[in-house]
């Protein structure tokens, strides 16, 4: 072999092992990124998978809000930070945040310039997904109050019994972006002449037609009593169209309520009121003027009490009447013609009672079935056992009653009387508190047949207060029809409230207080929002001051915010403790 031979072949080894070199090279570069793709594409892959994850959480997330919104918008409270948690299968907020598995999730909510019925969350999710490297979600929700606040108008009197003030604050709806309370205004004077028409009784009408209201008041100057009518239009924001009702001389039946109102289906308003004589009156306010006054059939008693309700739907209209002599008397308007010819009367449902004094009678129409209505009163003289009457309407301007059933006898006598319709069920539930010292207050159940039962727990209290007042108020929520309240006064100045479960027959046995009033609670009123669940409930103590508060029917507790459903107080210069010289009512239009 050649020298030249050998070079060659040492240089050809030189090739080859540089070839190979390049290939082991490039080799290393192929499978290094190949494993970098794979690698890459797994940690895509996680990164897919863990946002998915995440958009879960923020879906669950938004329909733990949207709970929240439904049950009780006031729970979206501003927030800087909060996590979610569950308790009893019900979504709370908890903390700063929440972590499930290597998510963390973190909401805050903010108030919305639009207004105080929407709230703005901000949902965000982060996780690790490697040393280095974070993911990130981010989701914004607006929330509206879509139940909202209901607005409506609350009226008092703030004159004593020696001033002819009378007051009204306007709840401010959710539409108005409030939910509070107006500052206190005057209504309009009913007698500019004079400032000395204490006013002693009020109450509060509200269309559905129109926006306006409609205030009846009864007021006593030391030797008159007067009936007055005053209009408040919604559009102007301003009362006016004040009209004198009636006039008479007299000293006594200062804590008596001789009138009512109801709207009827064709928008007018008609109110029922008693002039001291055996022949009620009435007037109908059709928007625009008030017409003359037209007498309704002659009774055999002067009406001390007056109910006046309309049957939904209709210009028919029941009224009551509970007369100077303990008589139970009704007439029906057939909704023809404003005249006396279209009122029937109905007279002596019941000859005597313990005392003429008491709110002895009631009567309400069955939102089940709006051709009942159910009339509770009394019957004797030492009468322990309420009596109750069911009318059933024809549908063409008439009706029947059915007989008269007594319920269980009390250990005392009846004293004054409330009756609430059921919504979606055929029943009245009646309660009365009665002429024991302290006085007791008892509850009863009746269906259309009628036949009473005696609820369980059906004593609410032994401790109430013993005179002429209604010392308590209830209602059925609107639209579940379950349960009822009962806000009633123990001779303490925390109201109590109990439930009634119209499911099981069953009162509260427990008590739940409600935040003190003051002074000792002495009058209560419960008035239902249609169509919702709330109840507003007015309470008046032993120093004529007023409270207001709202039952949250979804979550079955008293409001604590916003301040408008909240406990308010309200006037401090009422007439008396055992009149209602306040009166509220719902928005309608």
């Amino acid at each position: 072999m050649t020298r030249t031979g050998v070079r060659r072949s040492a240089r050809a080894r030189g090739f080859l092992i540089v070839e190979a070199l390049i290939a082991v090279s490039l080799l290393a570069l192929l499978v290094t990124g190949f494993m970098a793709s794979m690698l890459y594409g797994e940690e895509d892959s996680m990164l897919g998978g863990a946002r998915s994850r995440a958009a879960l959480l923020a879906g669950e997330t938004e329909e733990a809000l949207r709970n929240f919104r439904d049950n009780t918008f006031l729970n979206l409270v501003p927030t800087l930070a909060t996590g979610l948690a569950t308790s009893s299968n019900t979504w709370m907020f908890s903390g700063a945040s929440d972590t499930t598995d290597i998510f963390t999730r973190v909401i805050s909510i903010a108030s919305s310039t639009s207004g105080t019925g929407i709230r703005l969350a901000t949902t965000t999710i982060t996780w690790v997904q490697n040393a280095q490297r974070t993911g990130s979600m981010t989701v914004e929700t607006a929330l509206t109050n879509w139940r909202g606040c209901r607005g409506g108008m609350l009226v008092y009197g703030d004159g004593g019994t020696t001033g002819d003030a009378i007051k009204y604050q306007i709840l401010k709806s959710n539409d108005q972006n409030d939910c509070t309370w107006t500052a206190p205004a005057a209504t309009a004077d009913v007698d500019t002449s004079t400032t000395n028409k204490a006013l002693r009784a009020v109450q509060l009408y509200a269309s559905a037609t129109r926006n306006e209201k409609v205030m009846i008041s009864r007021h006593y100057d030391g030797l008159y009593q007067y009936i007055y009518a005053q209009v408040w239009n919604g559009d102007t924001g301003a009362w006016g169209n004040v009209q004198l009702l009636s006039s008479w001389f007299s000293i006594t039946y200062l804590d008596v309520q001789q009138f009512s109102g109801t709207y009827l289906q064709n928008g007018d308003f008609m109110v029922v009121y008693a002039d001291n004589t055996n022949t009620p009156k009435m007037r109908i306010w059709n928007g625009s003027t008030w017409s003359p006054q037209i007498s309704l059939p002659t009774m055999d008693g002067i009406p001390t009490y007056a109910i006046a309700r309309a049957r939904p739907g209709t210009n028919e209209v029941m009224a009551a009447f509970f007369t100077q002599n303990k008589h139970t008397i009704t007439q029906y308007f057939n909704g023809g013609a404003y005249a006396t010819a279209n009122w029937a009367l109905y007279p002596d449902h019941g000859l005597s009672a313990p005392t003429n004094l008491e709110r002895m009678i009631d009567f309400a129409w069955s939102p089940n079935d709006p051709l009942r209505g159910g009339l509770i009163f009394s019957d004797s003289n030492a009468d322990k056992s309420m009596d109750i009457k069911i009318w059933t309407a024809n549908g063409a301007g008439g009706g029947s009653w059915g007989g008269l059933v007594n319920s269980s006898h009390q250990s005392n006598n009846l004293g004054a009387m409330q009756i609430m319709a059921r919504p979606g069920a055929n029943e009245f539930d009646a309660c009365d508190a009665d002429s024991r010292i302290p006085s007791r207050l008892v509850c009863y159940s009746a269906n259309f047949t009628p036949v009473w039962t005696n609820p369980a727990n059906s004593i609410l209290t032994t401790n109430g207060p013993s005179g002429v007042e209604r010392s308590f108020g209830g209602a059925f929520e609107s639209v579940s029809g379950n349960p009822a309240i009962m806000v009633y006064s123990d001779s303490t100045s925390v109201p109590k409230l109990k439930k009634y479960n119209a499911a099981t027959g069953t009162w509260d046995s427990a008590t739940t207080n409600l935040s003190s009033i003051g002074a000792t609670l002495y009058t209560v009123s419960a008035i239902p929002y249609p169509g919702t669940d709330e109840v507003m409930v007015l309470m008046a103590n032993l120093s004529d001051d007023l409270y207001s508060a709202v039952w949250d029917g979804n979550n079955t507790v008293m409001y604590t915010a916003p301040s408008g459903y909240a406990l308010a107080a309200h006037g401090v210069n009422g007439s008396a403790t055992t009149d209602y010289w306040y009166a509220f009512a719902w928005d309608a239009f």
